[in-house]
């Protein structure tokens, strides 16, 4: 072998799901059962969870966040970031004109999504268990990405 090692997506994600079995090995950490890899849902539980400490408030966090913060949202924001930058990717977009209505914007999304129980991996799941809800839910999911594709498309033409 000649050359220099670069390690691609596959090396990156090996390494990452043999550090998250440590983590559960060592530290008994686990992933909350209904969740997956929900961003909006462990974002809830992440400012749930330092609000208690913090503040000694009693906000509604998951079972299995009680014990440590789930920073699953923080991971995946600074992987993203870092891969991104690594690979010369990095670019940063303005939505609406101003960062500040792209944050409001993106924190709308989540809350609402928390809300209507619009997070597509939490949705996919409670189907899976067998929930009425979900079963009308998804359908809607589904057209609502339809939808959006197409104004986008539209609006890209």
């Amino acid at each position: 072998m000649t050359g220099r090692f670069r390690p691609n997506a596959v090396h990156y994600g090996v390494v990452a799901g043999l550090g998250a079995v440590a983590v559960e090995a060592f530290f008994g950490v686990r992933q909350p059962s209904a969740y997956g890899v929900c961003m909006a849902c462990h974002g809830q539980d992440l400012v749930g969870w330092f609000t208690n400490h913090l503040v000694g408030t009693h906000l509604a966090i998951s079972p299995d966040a009680s014990a440590a913060p789930l920073l699953t949202t923080v991971g995946v924001f600074l992987g993203a970031g870092a891969a991104a930058a690594r690979n010369g990717e990095l670019r940063w977009r303005r939505v609406m004109g101003s960062p500040l209505a792209s944050l409001l914007l993106g924190a709308l999304i989540a809350v609402f999504a928390l809300i209507v129980a619009g997070c597509p991996t939490r949705l996919w799941l409670r189907l899976a268990y067998g929930d009425p809800a979900a079963v009308a839910a998804v359908p809607a999911l589904v057209l609502g990405v339809v939808a959006g594709t197409a104004v986008l498309r539209r609006r890209a033409a």
